[in-house]
């Protein structure tokens, strides 16, 4: 029997392709429908023969069969398509354009004994009319039951009348079986992606929520750090002024100069509030002992409320110790007591209560702190926080206060000190119910706390030469003037590279007291290092409003001096330099 005139005569539409896509035998049925001759197309690959159409560029009618005609040689299992939009080039006499045509294809492989492709089927049916007319609800119905009614009885003719595809029949079915399978699964597979998709949403929003914050914290950082320099040299100005006029001011000025000194206090203090939120701050971290210091605490902090709150601090003996600084810890504690009293206009109580609590990880979101901390609450019954309001109090600047009555930098100190000192802050609250903060600090293994209630030294006097290095006109006249009160001479230049020079030329200091930001290419801190290299015994003491390089002074060695500072600290800070001077020529000697 002649089995290519048979296959050729069948009415169905198929192509017989090798696994190259190189096209050997045709049905006259495929001909017709694709408008092509046998002999321009047989032995050519069959995308050479049927290209997209060039006036379509989003066309896909060539990647996707290309597509499936490789799935079906790797896979060895029929690969049926989707509905394609693959236009068809009119004959050279009839002008060559393209028509557009829809086809519905399936591509089937041919095994040999050994399960290798050794030929490819690809039969379509075209559905042009079907999809032009699929509007009409009815009779696509019935064009689709045709269409399948069609591709059975031609499948079945196939089967009978090619004893080759015998093993692609087979395939199939194992096929619809392993897809029987995959369905019966797919549920289950589903609802697992969709959790690991939550998961990693829920991962992503939370990068993206501290990337944020970071990037909040680090802009705040910035500005911070441009405000606090020129801020802390007008307060270095202001403070110092009232240590020089203090004692020359009748009576009736003094109150003048209490409210100047208290806003200049003030001013001081919002400074070191946002430098510690910024982690800017430069800590000074000490061993503390919060149990014995419960009592002098609550008398602290009721000087700051006023008569209408009440204040009850629980600390239990065996509390652990701390490591924290301890100005910071207290200015923590004073502006939550602060918040407290706004919270209750007509008094109330206030609690600050000490535990000790081990965490294992995980028991805050968004921290996985773990060790032993000391738990420190301050809880009110006052008015509570909205919930919506709840998560942006620790947001520098943000303040539920009228104008006037806050700066929005309290809660940001809290949760900024608590970070820089390797714990937490946290806070619950409940609307009419009150408000609890709590600080989670690392605890101290330390063996004993230092002693305290040492007596504040009064103002010491020294004599000898000081060399300051100061550009600001303002600081250096307010810093030429308490030398003089505590007892020092002093020669005032405005540049370090003046400095240095005055030095290299031979003149003496007993001391050089030098700005770390100064203008042009050498900072106080290059002055202090080239003065440590060519007169390694010159005593240097370093002042800074707020510098990146603070911490690079102190893990030099060098001396420093915070601004704003007032008389009684410039006269310790320069008796600390010379004493540290002393030990070192008696060391080198």
């Amino acid at each position: 029997m002649d089995y290519q005139a048979l296959f050729q005569a069948l009415p169905g539409l198929y192509l017989i392709l090798q696994p190259d896509l190189t096209i050997v035998a045709v049905t006259d049925a495929y001909l017709s429908a694709t408008m092509t001759r046998r002999e321009e197309i047989l032995g050519r690959n069959i995308f050479h023969v049927f290209p997209d159409n060039p006036d379509t560029p989003d066309a896909t009618g060539v990647s996707n069969l290309r597509a499936s005609l490789l799935r079906a040689l790797h896979d060895k299992v029929p690969d049926a398509m989707a509905v394609q939009k693959y236009d068809v080039r009119r004959p050279a006499q009839e002008g060559g354009a393209f028509e557009e045509r829809y086809w519905s294809p399936v591509n089937s492989p041919v095994l040999d004994s050994n399960g290798n492709v050794t030929l490819l089927i690809h039969r379509v049916e075209d559905v042009t009319d079907y999809m032009r007319s699929k509007s009409l609800e009815r009779e696509k119905a019935l064009q689709a039951q045709a269409l399948l009614e069609k591709t059975e009885r031609m499948e079945s003719e196939i089967f009978r009348r090619a004893q080759a595809l015998q093993d692609a029949n087979k395939a199939l079915r194992e096929s619809e079986a392993r897809l029987q399978q995959l369905n019966d699964t797919l549920e289950e597979r589903v609802a697992e992606r969709t959790r690991q998709l939550e998961d990693e949403i829920e991962e992503r929003e939370r990068t993206e929520t501290a990337l944020r914050d970071a990037q909040k914290l680090e802009a705040v950082g910035r500005l911070a750090g441009g405000v606090a320099h020129d801020f802390n040299n007008l307060l270095t100005i202001v403070l110092g002024s009232v240590d020089l006029v203090r004692d020359h001011v009748p009576p009736p000025g003094v109150r003048l100069v209490e409210a100047i000194e208290h806003a200049a206090i003030q001013g001081t203090r919002l400074t070191r509030q946002l430098l510690t939120f910024t982690r800017r701050q430069a800590l000074r971290p000490e061993i503390i002992d919060l149990a014995s210091r419960s009592e002098g605490m609550t008398e602290f902090l009721a000087r700051s409320l006023g008569g209408n709150i009440r204040i009850v601090v629980t600390f239990p003996k065996d509390l652990w110790l701390v490591e924290c600084d301890l100005g910071e810890l207290e200015l923590a504690l004073i502006n939550l007591c602060v918040n407290a009293r706004d919270a209750m206009p007509s008094g109330g109580l206030v609690r600050i209560d000490g535990r000790n609590v081990t965490l294992r990880g995980g028991e805050y979101p968004g921290a996985a702190f773990s060790g032993d901390f000391v738990a420190l609450s301050v809880a009110d019954n006052g008015t509570g926080i909205e919930p919506d309001v709840l998560a942006h109090v620790f947001e520098p600047f943000f303040t539920t206060k009228v104008v006037g009555k806050g700066s929005g930098l309290g809660l940001s100190q809290v949760h900024g000190f608590a970070q820089q000192a390797g714990g937490l802050a946290t806070i619950e609250s409940e609307v009419d119910r009150g408000t609890t903060v709590t600080l989670l600090l690392p605890r101290s293994y330390a063996a004993s706390a230092p002693k305290t209630g040492e007596d504040r030294q009064s103002l010491s006097r020294g004599i000898g030469l000081v060399l300051l290095v100061e550009d600001n006109d303002g600081v250096a006249e307010t810093a030429m003037r308490m030398l003089d009160l505590i007892g020092y001479r002093s020669h005032w230049v405005q540049d370090a590279g003046t400095a240095l020079a005055l030095l290299l030329g031979g003149q003496r200091f007993d001391l050089v007291f030098s700005d770390i930001v100064m203008p042009g290419s050498m900072t106080g801190l290059d002055l202090a290092r080239r003065i440590r290299r060519y007169f390694p015994a010159q005593p240097v003491l370093l002042a800074t409003g707020y510098s990146d390089a603070a911490a690079e002074v102190s893990a030099e060695g060098f001396s420093i001096l915070a601004k704003p500072y007032r008389a009684n600290a410039l006269a310790d800070a320069i008796r600390t330099s010379l004493n540290i001077a002393n030990r070192t020529r008696r060391n080198s000697a």
